[in-house]
């Protein structure tokens, strides 16, 4: 049988604190090899996409080059697929841009929330300090009560019977 009566148990801020801590550091760990890996990918496919562009310059270049030299070659359709190649190319390049982007706004967003996590967990800290303190009081101040009603009748009765 469930005692209705019973008051709701009082929240351990100070062990919800450690709880979320120890999850966040969890996910942190669990997380943190990946986005390095995704970030040093990234730089990779930027660093060979670079390579390409200048590849796919030169190669342009060259068969301009040779299209003013001779007349009589139909390159045509070999620059347009160049062409259209290098569009290819700066939409890969922009995408893998605006992924780099919100990765660096995960890590500015995942600094903000443990900035904001340490202070939450020392204002909690913090209450849970005062209303400990707060609880001595209330039962320094009971204690003291009854020391003074109990010296008091005993007071009474000694001045009482005096007379």
């Amino acid at each position: 049988a469930v005692d209705v009566a019973a008051p709701p148990p009082q929240m351990d801020w100070a062990s919800t604190a450690a709880a979320e801590k120890d999850v966040s550091d969890g996910l942190l760990k669990f997380l943190q090899p990946v986005v390095k890996k995704c970030d040093e990918r990234l730089v990779a496919l930027l660093q060979s996409q670079a390579a390409l562009a200048k590849q796919v310059d030169a190669f342009s270049a060259e068969i301009e080059r040779i299209q003013e030299q001779k007349e009589g070659l139909h390159l045509g359709a070999y620059t347009a697929k160049l062409v259209a190649s290098r569009k290819k190319l700066k939409r890969v390049e922009m995408m893998v841009m605006q992924t780099k982007d919100r990765i660096e706004n995960i890590n500015r967003m995942h600094n903000q929330l443990l900035t904001n996590e340490a202070s939450f967990r020392e204002r909690i800290e913090a209450q849970a300090k005062a209303a400990a303190g707060q609880t001595e009081v209330k039962e320094e101040k009971k204690r003291g009560g009854r020391r003074e009603a109990g010296g008091s009748s005993s007071r009474s009765s000694k001045v009482g019977g005096g007379w």
